[in-house]
């Protein structure tokens, strides 16, 4: 009886302890929710400017932003799973439509 008793104590304290660890992520001041992350894709070549960034499914615009180098489009709240769509316009004047698979987007890391 004292081992049953023993064990589900140590089981008991050992759930609370994981529990306990597991909010502390959410509440580091380092932490960001999905919806408040940055995602990116790489563009094949320069591009001098974007329009019409959207999901191609649903059409719903996406705020994006094109890096200075102009080889990379970083987006703010990306539902994640989504193919996006955009027009770009290269130095020459040339304007195409591209389009990107979830696969190649990924999220934006900040090195501290």
């Amino acid at each position: 009886m004292k081992k049953i008793i023993f064990i589900s104590h140590f089981l008991m304290i050992a759930a609370i302890s994981f529990s306990a660890q597991g909010q502390n992520l959410k509440q580091d001041t380092l932490f960001m929710p999905d919806q408040f992350r940055q995602y990116q894709f790489q563009l094949d070549e320069p591009v001098k400017s974007i329009d019409e960034l959207r999901y191609e499914q649903s059409g719903e615009k996406i705020k994006g932003t094109l890096s200075p180098d102009g080889l990379r489009v970083v987006m703010e709240n990306y539902k994640k799973g989504q193919r996006v769509k955009l027009k770009v316009e290269h130095a020459d004047g040339k304007v195409e439509e591209v389009s990107k698979s979830p696969c190649f987007i990924h999220s934006v890391s900040y090195e501290l």
